[in-house]
């Protein structure tokens, strides 16, 4: 069941992509156009600005929490995104609010967990004894409470503490799966990187073959990791909807 359940959603979360990569751009090609646009003016017209530099962050947390939100909704919901997307209202604000909550929840057990097992471990066993506490620990109760990411995109109500409760078993497969999916992008970015830098027939060529690339597969990243989520809440659904046991047989 374990492996049956990380398969799916790692699987899934590739197939929900190219099922409907069209719609996925649809979702995102106005608000990374407009973070671009931003970061470019900003560097000409305000490199120094700390004023410039919030706006921007601003913006992108923006547009982060309008994506997801548009995404989990047309991956749960059936709900075709519009040729542009720039949403963000009372649905994302809440989307926004929950990640931060989630991210702040799980901050302070991390930073006590790592530094401990640095403090006990040097050198590259250190590292390897954090990055294994970080996956197999961590980032599974992370990913249990960002349940209620989903459940928010799509207006339904869901606490903490009920996804928690609710989402056993569920931790460690999405935790597989979203670090699975991290390491084929990460991979495929490279391959792409040492060609484009190999056959790229000059620095400059090879700067922007490697920046479009490289936006490709974040763009990518981002659907797979909010495709991960969307189907570790479809399966919480699905145990909810689940036919009760029958009665012991007299």
């Amino acid at each position: 069941m374990f492996a049956r359940t990380t398969a799916r959603l790692f699987t899934g979360a590739f197939k929900a992509l190219f099922s409907d990569f069209d719609g996925f751009l649809r979702i995102v090609w106005a608000w990374y156009a407009l973070v671009a646009v931003l970061g470019v003016l900003g560097t000409l017209l305000a490199a120094n600005s700390i004023a410039v530099g919030f706006v921007v962050v601003a913006v992108w947390l923006c547009s982060s929490a309008s994506i997801a939100v548009a995404w989990h909704r047309n991956l749960l919901l059936g709900e075709r995104p519009g040729p542009v997307n720039l949403s963000f209202g009372r649905r994302e604000i809440a989307y926004l609010g929950k990640t931060l909550l989630a991210f702040l929840i799980m901050l302070i057990p991390s930073i006590v967990v790592m530094t401990v097992a640095t403090l006990f471990m040097q050198g590259w066993m250190g590292l390897i004894i954090a990055a294994g506490i970080l996956v197999l620990l961590i980032l599974p109760s992370f990913m249990r409470l960002c349940l209620i990411l989903p459940a928010t995109a799509l207006d339904e109500p869901l606490g903490i503490s009920d996804a928690f409760y609710r989402s056993e078993g569920l931790g460690l497969p999405m935790a597989l799966a979203g670090v699975g999916t991290g390491l084929c992008i990460g991979a495929v970015d490279m391959v792409l990187s040492f060609v484009a830098n190999t056959i790229g027939g000059g620095a400059v060529f090879a700067a922007i073959a490697v920046l479009i690339l490289s936006l490709a597969l974040q763009i990518a990243l981002t659907a797979l990791q909010i495709g991960i989520l969307s189907g570790g809440y479809y399966i919480l659904r699905e145990r909810d909807m689940a036919p009760p046991a029958a009665p012991p047989a007299d």
